[in-house]
């Protein structure tokens, strides 16, 4: 994959469901759900299970995916309590893969819905130089935006940004370096959030993408410009 061109230098989607595109300028990190999903040769991705699916898939099957060089992250995996799994089921699931992305280095991708006391109580069992945890798709309060950052997670913001920036004016306070970018199922909407993520910080979209990028490099041992 190229780096994007047309929406800042080297801006990278820290999370997209989907079939990579012959012609995508974005470097995206795709997410794999099911260890019988082909990968393509040209894909980064991250791969886990997902809350929804705990009790559908056995973790072992994800391991060969897990080990990868091109897997940057364990998930998305996570807590959701409007799911049909238990939340017993679904913590056991995700405290497995907890366990996978610390023997590896790797960083967590996370689903979090309606979860977060016990999230919160995980991750302060964690090392302090644990891999990082990314809360994918937030859209939640100033609140819990800060307890989260205060537990040292990274806060990954998608489309929300377009439909609640009303509620997101928060978004501005949160310390650049703790902020990443993704698409989640809609990747042609990742130049409107950069633009969006950019200006509600007061900077340029080549500015913000050019943070966006240093971050994504940090967290995931991956420089987006390099395949």
């Amino acid at each position: 994959m190229s780096p994007a061109s047309s929406t800042g230098p080297n801006a990278p989607d820290a999370h997209a469901h989907g079939v990579p595109g012959e012609n995508d300028e974005v470097f995206r990190l795709w997410n794999i759900g099911d260890p019988a999903s082909p990968v393509s040769e040209n894909c980064f991705f991250s791969a886990g299970i997902h809350p929804w699916d705990a009790g559908k898939y056995e973790l072992a099957a994800f391991v060969p995916l897990f080990d990868s060089p091109r897997c940057l992250a364990i998930g998305e995996c996570g807590l959701d309590r409007t799911a049909d799994a238990a939340l017993p089921l679904q913590m056991k699931v995700f405290e497995a893969q907890i366990v996978e992305a610390v023997r590896r280095g790797k960083p967590l991708v996370i689903h979090c819905v309606r979860c977060f006391p016990e999230l919160l109580r995980l991750k302060a069992a964690q090392n302090d130089d644990a891999p990082a945890w990314v809360i994918h798709g937030f859209r939640g309060t100033k609140r819990k935006a800060f307890d989260l950052l205060d537990a040292g997670c990274v806060l990954s913001f998608g489309a929300g940004l377009l439909r609640d920036a009303g509620n997101m004016e928060y978004f501005a306070e949160i310390p650049p370096d703790r902020i990443l970018i993704e698409t989640d199922e809609s990747p042609e909407l990742f130049g409107r959030i950069l633009a969006e993520a950019a200006a509600m910080h007061l900077l340029s979209p080549s500015e913000f993408a050019s943070i966006v990028r240093t971050n994504f490099k940090r967290i995931f041992r991956h420089d987006p410009v390099r395949t």
